[in-house]
């Protein structure tokens, strides 16, 4: 009797193109979700296949099932634990050998397995031929030839996992029957390509770290300048609507000044945002974020991590939360507790915002000098803070290993994809915390008085306003602040608020001091409950908290006091 469903569980190496198969196999409409219990991201998608309803699970990209990191350890109990119909193993072409360490491995299991031999495209390019037939003899199981990011193969890998088979070969050692496999099914032509020659310059270590600087400096322009235009035509957009709706009533008032006011003035923000991850997801997509990862090893070897480090870091540009998530791949628990603790001082795409808001009001000559200047500061900060944590909390060396994905041009469909993605979490954002924020803040503006001063706001702002005495700012900023912590966007909707004029208010270089405090002060709630899922400790989520504050506090008074000196005069 033929089965109407079945669960196919996908394994392979990191970057090996599984999430692209799973993409080709069931046309884009997967779901991302977490194991039961952990913080580790899973991919489910489904496909019909010849009537039948079957059930993809992308397991985590791992170099072996001996469970020595977190990954590892949920893949291999999955597959142990679940027992799937189907193990399809993902294997990158190019690196046939290093990729059969895990393959020889998951045969030991006696899952019926089904191999798709990916990047074989890549392969040819550089030379690189495969007998699969022999390969499919030496291992007993099908062994289909794809490639993912073009749907080729596809349909023949979809037939192939009706008729999987149980790898039943025997071996001692495992790497050297990889690399016995390697040897008999291998033939290799030396072929230098351009991207070859590029990838020499790209990870040179002399060329690699400025060249990655100015690929950095480029996102930054790009995510200003080339959103302005779009920002300015969103917040006429939304001031015109207020203007419309007025004020005439509580409601009314609620309505303009709340709702349109609050939301519109984080939405404004949408396009910069949009445009930081459109440059991130092509840095990504391209294979170059995996170069900057291996350029900067040596620099970040100095502060106690590794390479494998930088990717979460550059992720925590987007979001804090799926960053610090990110950094299950490290193996060394020490360097992973301690890119988790730094992590927050990489400036998330909620802070962007308040940047872009205090940059083009006090420095519209050099917003993105300025704004470029606070992403510096904190990744300066992350590092030197690394550093004294791997000295005094977290000793020991940092070792690394990281596969390099070949260079591809990303499809137009992928970019918006990832870009969509991660803008549609700050939409969701948009539309359930800073709408409930919006009529939180305007309650507390409006009540018992109508005059902000004499508000639960102003109150509240009063008391809180001698702790930040010292940098001048008043109380409707402070109340900016406590508003923040929920979200940083809200920062700038309380300010769209309960504040006219910014100039009233503050000198260029207490509003440089703000945006510090900004940018370093404690991480909003959605991160500090990721810091304490991800490191099992009140402990560190606490030290979160306490660190960010004090740091933020001594550099905005730092920063704020030299700056008011004037001494470029």
């Amino acid at each position: 009797m033929q089965k109407t469903a079945m669960r196919v569980a996908m394994v392979g190496n990191p970057n090996v193109g599984k999430t692209a198969l799973l993409n080709a196999i069931t046309g884009g409409s997967f779901e991302v979700g977490n194991f039961p219990g952990t913080t580790v991201e899973k991919k489910e998608g489904k496909a019909k296949i010849k009537g039948v309803e079957v059930d993809f699970v992308d397991l985590p990209g791992i170099y072996s099932l001996e469970a020595y990191s977190l990954d590892e350890k949920i893949a291999r109990d999955y597959l142990v634990n679940e027992k799937p119909d189907v193990v399809l193993n993902v294997i990158d072409a190019t690196n046939l050998e290093r990729n059969l360490y895990l393959t020889l491995q998951v045969c030991k299991l006696r899952i019926p397995m089904v191999i798709a031999l990916n990047m074989v495209d890549e392969a040819k390019k550089r030379g690189i031929e495969i007998d699969v037939k022999k390969l499919q003899e030496i291992l007993g199981v099908p062994v289909v030839e794809t490639v993912a990011v073009e749907s080729k193969g596809i349909d023949k890998l979809k037939n192939a996992i009706f008729n999987p088979s149980v790898c039943r070969i025997e071996f001692e050692n495992r790497q050297k029957f990889a690399e016995q496999i390697a040897e008999q099914v291998v033939r290799k032509t030396e072929k230098l390509t351009h991207l070859d020659v590029l990838d020499e310059v790209f990870t040179d270590s002399i060329l690699g770290i400025p060249i990655f600087f100015s690929v950095m400096w480029m996102l930054f322009r790009f995510t200003y300048d080339v959103a302005s235009p779009f920002v300015n035509a969103i917040d006429l957009l939304f001031s015109t609507i207020s203007d419309a709706v007025g004020d005439g009533s509580v409601i009314a008032s609620l309505i303009s000044h709340g709702v349109i006011k609050g939301v519109g003035s984080v939405l404004v923000f949408v396009p910069n945002i949009a445009f930081l991850f459109i440059a991130l997801a092509f840095m990504e997509l391209s294979g170059y974020m995996a170069r900057a990862a291996f350029i900067m090893d040596r620099t970040m070897s100095r502060f106690g991590l590794n390479g494998r480090a930088v990717i979460p870091l550059i992720m925590g540009f987007g979001c804090n939360v799926p960053a610090i998530m990110a950094t299950r791949a490290i193996d060394d628990r020490k360097v992973r507790l301690t890119t988790i603790l730094v992590n927050p001082f990489m400036s998330c795409s909620a802070r962007l915002p308040i940047y872009i808001l205090f940059a083009g009001t006090f420095f519209p000559s050099m917003a993105s000098a300025a704004i470029m200047s606070l992403y510096m500061l904190g990744v300066l900060l992350a590092l030197v803070s690394a550093f004294f944590l791997r000295r005094f909390a977290f000793k020991g060396e940092a070792e690394f290993i990281m596969e390099i994905p070949p260079y591809r041009v990303p499809k137009f469909s992928a970019i918006a994809k990832l870009t969509w993605s991660r803008v549609k979490h700050f939409l969701e954002k948009a539309g359930t915390i800073i709408l409930a924020m919006s009529v939180v803040i305007w309650f507390l503006t409006n009540y018992p008085s109508s005059t902000v001063g004499e508000s639960y706001a102003g109150m509240i702002g009063k008391v809180l306003e001698p702790l930040f005495a010292p940098m001048h700012w008043s109380w409707e900023l402070v109340v900016a602040l406590i508003m923040g912590f929920v979200a940083k966007e809200v920062v700038v909707e309380t300010i769209g608020i309960t504040v006219g004029d910014l100039h009233s208010l503050l000198t260029p270089a207490q509003a440089f001091g703000f945006m510090i405090f900004s940018l370093l002060y404690m991480p909003c709630l959605a991160t500090l409950a990721v810091i304490r899922s991800e490191t099992g400790s009140w402990k560190w989520t606490a030290f979160a908290v306490g660190y960010s504050f004090m740091l933020a506090y001594v550099m905005a008074f730092l920063l704020t006091e030299t700056l008011s000196l004037r001494w470029w005069e």
